[in-house]
């Protein structure tokens, strides 16, 4: 390794006198400063050492005072989440769909990874001198660039980088400010200090690694010459006697141990805590997300087995499964969600983002008496406020408008860096109050109403449903339970309630059946068979409806054979449900949307457009398809 003479005062050479004190031993300016960094370093790991234990110990009980998810187990996920873990977390896949903020994060990112190991030389430093050294790297060389050439590059080309990416991030702060913005700002009612003093703790992080690689090479001990702006700070120091120059080092190496250790008990008590979790989050989330933004959880209902014990849906925090207790502590409040969220840009109140940290910041308050470490009395109202209010306005955890303002739409879901499931949460929550008190808008009880006696939001009824047949000039056969004539057919044709009986959507149920007419498709629909898949309902929390109509659903379409055929449906709803969730009811079918086979059927030339369209169109790509 490359070496070099340093400029140093006449001083730095000298040696330092020891004081004496009659009939003592002589304590050395050199003992001083050991007993300095020993003594005071280790009792500053010690301290937010424990204090971080503390607070680990408390998040990690939490999340096992949850209610168990089968469907979310580590050890059934972990092979299937793998691939989409290591993509998602150190490649950024979601994260850089917003390019400036994701590349920016993946510089501190990598810079976080890389500067832990300055961590290994600081503790190694505290307790063997300023002169320790990583051991092995300078012995591991090729082309005569040893791995300590690396590292040291690596260390202070990151931690510029880090810096960069943390003006973007506070720009892009400023600029977003919502004291200015209001609630266009994407961190309307984040915790904005939390966000500053992350980025304050990173640059006093770095500012410290390079005063104490400084120091390093102004004392002629640097490890690497590949440091290039240690070397600017160590040059900064040349002339400085060596004696004042180990006690610069030495504060500095314990002030850089305590803005670490400090940042570590700062990020177990913060929003920056998905750094740790954001691992387990993804490693058990749900692989059929990746193909399914529609699909809701199930929840198998068995009112004969039901007990006064049994909660339907989640009507107090302790409720939720630990997967959601995951969601709660993984949200960075970033905003991604809030800024896609229709609702939220109509003015409505319902913000993902707030949503999910009210009920963090409900889970951190409720948390030491579900974990037995106070009683009811020392709780106090934490424990007596209901999750969810009756009324807009009502006390509550969450806001009863708040709850009913959701379309179930997804957005969120789709932009959350973090893969948060806002949407189960929110349907758990209506699951409840619908199931259980009977607490929902009074138009959503018309509607629920319609679903279960005639078969549509409407309430038109089964007996319309082919209607909609009498102004093509063509018949289409209807098939008849129990005869399983689906297999003498390319497709069953779902209509859907909002095809069968809407006006408007009508044109678009006709327009689809002529288009296959006119392909030569051969097909079939169940008309006044047809029934409503149970959507609506389940979208509303009444899973008990949506389970009923989802088995019926399954039922008939298996006694037409729809399992020898294939299904076509043009509502993205239906579309969802019949592919997504039937399954969960043991009803596997082959569903494609409209779109898809007509895409076929071009392809295949089986259909020709027949004029030019001059016109601007927009294509609208419905929330679950």
């Amino acid at each position: 390794m490359a070496t070099r003479t340093l400029r140093r005062s006449a001083r730095a050479t000298e040696p330092v006198p020891a004081r004496h004190d009659e009939g003592a031993e002589p304590v050395t300016d050199e003992t001083l400063l050991a007993l300095f960094r020993i003594v005071v370093g280790t009792a500053t790991l010690a301290f937010f050492g424990a204090w971080a234990v503390r607070r680990g110990r408390f998040l990690v009980r939490l999340i096992l005072a949850a209610q168990p998810n089968p469907e979310r187990n580590i050890r059934t996920a972990f092979k299937a989440n793998l691939r989409h873990a290591l993509v998602n977390i150190f490649g950024h896949k979601k994260l850089l769909k917003w390019s400036l903020s994701g590349i920016a994060h993946f510089w501190v990112m990598y810079a976080f990874f890389v500067l832990q190991t300055t961590v290994l030389e600081a503790i190694g430093e505290l307790y063997f001198g300023s002169t320790f050294q990583l051991p092995l790297l300078n012995s591991i060389s090729l082309g005569g660039v040893t791995a300590y050439d690396v590292l040291g590059f690596s260390q202070d080309a990151l931690g510029l980088l880090s810096l960069t990416g943390i003006l973007i991030f506070a720009t892009i702060r400023a600029s977003q400010d919502p004291r200015i913005r209001g609630r266009s700002s994407r961190f309307a009612g984040s915790n904005l200090n939390q966000g500053w003093w992350v980025l304050s703790a990173e640059v006093l992080v770095v500012w410290t690694l390079w005063t104490a690689h400084g120091v390093r090479f102004a004392a002629d001990h640097a490890p690497t010459e590949a440091a290039f702006i240690s070397r600017i700070f160590g040059d900064a120091m040349v002339g400085i006697d060596l004696l004042t120059l180990e006690w610069i080092g030495a504060i500095n190496l314990v002030a850089h141990l305590a803005i670490v250790m400090g940042f570590l008990v700062f990020t177990l008590h913060s929003k920056h805590l998905h750094i740790i979790t954001i691992a387990f989050q993804e490693l058990t989330r749900d692989p059929n997300r990746d193909v399914a933004l529609g699909k809701l959880t199930s929840e198998p209902i068995d009112l004969e087995n039901m007990t006064e014990e049994t909660v339907l849906g989640v009507g107090a925090v302790e409720q939720f499964t630990f997967d959601r207790f995951l969601d709660f502590q993984t949200c960075t409040e970033c905003g991604r969600c809030q800024s896609q969220c229709p609702a939220w840009n109509t003015g409505k109140p319902l913000s993902p983002k707030l949503l999910i940290q009210d009920l963090r910041d409900h889970m951190y308050a409720k948390g030491p008496f579900l974990l037995g470490e106070i009683d009811e009395a020392e709780a106090g109202d934490v424990i007596k406020i209901p999750l969810v209010g009756d009324a807009p306005g009502e006390a509550a955890v969450i806001d009863y408008d708040v709850l009913w303002s959701c379309t179930t739409c997804g957005a969120c879901v789709e932009e959350c860096p973090v893969d948060i499931q806002h949407v189960d949460t929110i349907v758990d929550m209506r699951r409840y109050k619908a199931m259980m008190e009977s607490s929902f808008p009074q138009e959503a009880g018309v509607m629920l109403k319609n679903v279960e006696n005639a078969g549509d939001p409407w309430g038109v009824g089964q007996s319309k449903r082919e209607e909609w047949t009498d102004k093509l000039d063509f018949d289409i056969p209807v098939l008849e339970p129990g005869a399983e004539q689906g297999g003498q057919y390319e497709y069953i044709f779902w209509t859907g309630c909002a095809g069968a009986v809407d006006d408007r959507s009508r044109k678009i149920t006709q327009a689809t059946a002529q288009l296959l007419h006119d392909a030569g498709v051969s097909f079939a629909i169940l008309g006044r068979h047809e029934t409503c898949t149970g959507d609506p309902a389940r979208r509303l929390g009444m899973e008990y409806l949506f389970q009923n109509l989802a088995k019926q659903n399954v039922e008939l379409l298996r006694s037409v054979g729809a399992e020898k055929t294939k299904i076509v449906a043009w509502c993205p709803h239906c579309f969802n449900t019949l592919k997504n969730e039937y399954p969960d009811f043991d009803g596997h079918f082959e569903v494609l949307n409209h779109s898809e086979v007509l895409a076929q059927l071009i392809g295949e030339g089986r259909l020709v457009a027949t004029n030019q369209l001059d016109k601007r169109v927009t294509y609208h790509d419905p929330c679950y398809l």
